[in-house]
């Protein structure tokens, strides 16, 4: 059994008006529902963390400052 609880608001989408507004919502409202989402944010938190970790940025860094 699965359960869509449907989230009103919570994605920011600036044109409510438009005609793709209840589209949207209902994409983003699925993906959140999906196992997927729960993979998305610490995979991407770990690559973002490995990425600045990598001589090459902290070389970067140093250099732009």
């Amino acid at each position: 059994m699965s359960m869509l609880s449907l989230h009103h608001g919570d994605h920011h989408i600036r044109h409510e008006a438009s005609p793709t507004h209840g589209v949207g919502t209902f994409v983003a409202d699925w993906f959140e529902a999906t196992p997927a989402a729960l993979l998305v944010r610490p995979v991407g938190s770990l690559l973002a963390d490995w990425m600045r970790a990598t001589p090459i940025a902290i070389l970067a860094r140093a250099l732009r400052h």
